[in-house]
């Protein structure tokens, strides 16, 4: 085969299609991120520190696929040489090595979000399950890279798979990236569901509830990505046609790493897309000096928020119960980012 001729085929475009798009999109929303909710108190948050080397991963990984499309990946095995089939393969270990640090990075970020927002509650063990989480998925990811890049010898045999030396630890590399998969999906139920414990038991109306709660449940999208990389995994280690299933592996990996960072991002840019949607002076009383009013309490007295008072602001808090309060305070100060002393 000429190596004048193209090797950008089958799903490759497709898949280089979806993952730019998302990447501009993540960098777009991390860029905004850092303009207007990276610091608190005058430090740097580490949702925001997280989410940086989340997509700084990502779009490494973005690299690593764009060469690998380039030399075949995506497009079918009979119309490949060896030599190409093993740099598709090198680049796209890389590729995986990088993605996979990305979303642990980016569930760190959305645990360290919600871990803010727990700090001062009086229910410690919302705080245990955040923090299993993030022992559990760490010990998963290093376990992931790890068997993964050291699984054969001598370790270029991972690519170069005709090449003389053995995998001794190739069931167990396989097996941990099914359980990887698993664990990614079951964790980013749990982290979309999550905030549903805090805001469910506010004094608001349903309707309030409903819409909050169908925001977050977004964060399912990356869990069913997570579950349709198990099934390619699958079908990637079955077929001969290995890197045309690859690619479309990789168009599941791309959607979960991208709606991780830009599902991740909206929270905390909430604040600063009402400011351009309804102008500053509107939502100024949902933090008055006097008041501090969270911004999701906001709903609850509706439109007619710009016009009320402190008075009847401070009224409506105070019919919380304390760890109500302490639960929306502390939410509406990592949404806002706003410097305040606690």
């Amino acid at each position: 085969m000429s190596t004048s001729t193209s090797l950008v085929g089958g799903v490759g475009p497709a898949l280089l299609w979806t993952l730019w798009a998302l990447t501009f999109v993540a960098l777009l929303l991390v860029g905004l991120r850092g303009y207007a909710a990276s610091r608190k108190n005058n430090r740097w948050r580490w949702d925001f520190i997280w989410i940086v080397l989340a997509v700084t991963c990502g779009l490494l990984a973005s690299i690593f696929v764009t060469f690998a499309v380039m030399k075949g990946l995506g497009n079918h095995m009979t119309r490949l040489n060896l030599e190409q089939i093993y740099d598709l393969l090198r680049l796209s270990y890389f590729a995986i090595y990088m993605g996979t640090l990305s979303i642990a990075f980016s569930k760190f970020a959305v645990t360290a979000l919600l871990l803010d927002v727990q700090q001062g509650s009086q229910n410690k063990f919302r705080r245990y399950i955040l923090w299993a989480v993030v022992v559990i998925f760490t010990i998963t990811t290093l376990l992931e890279i790890f068997l993964t890049a050291f699984q054969c010898h001598p370790l270029s045999k991972v690519w170069r798979v005709a090449d003389p030396g053995s995998c001794p630890a190739q069931r167990e590399a396989r097996t941990i990236s099914y359980v990887h998969s698993i664990i990614g999906g079951l964790t980013d139920v749990l982290l979309a569901l999550f905030p549903i414990s805090i805001v469910w038991n506010l004094q608001t109306t349903l309707q309030v509830k409903i819409g909050f709660c169908a925001l977050m449940g977004l964060g399912v999208l990356p869990a069913i990505a997570s579950f349709a990389r198990y099934h390619l995994l699958h079908r990637m280690y079955a077929v001969q046609d290995t890197s045309y299933a690859e690619g479309l592996f990789m168009i599941w990996a791309a959607v979960e790493v991208g709606s991780l960072i830009i599902l991740g991002s909206i929270p905390p840019l909430r604040p600063l897309f009402m400011r351009i949607a309804y102008g500053e002076s509107k939502i100024r009383i949902s933090h008055g000096a006097s008041s501090r009013m969270p911004t999701r309490l906001a709903s609850q007295v509706g439109t007619e928020l710009a016009t009320s008072n402190d008075k009847r602001v401070a009224k409506i808090v105070q019919n919380m119960d304390e760890e109500e309060r302490i639960l929306v305070s502390r939410s509406y100060e990592v949404e806002t980012g706003y410097n305040r002393t606690c």
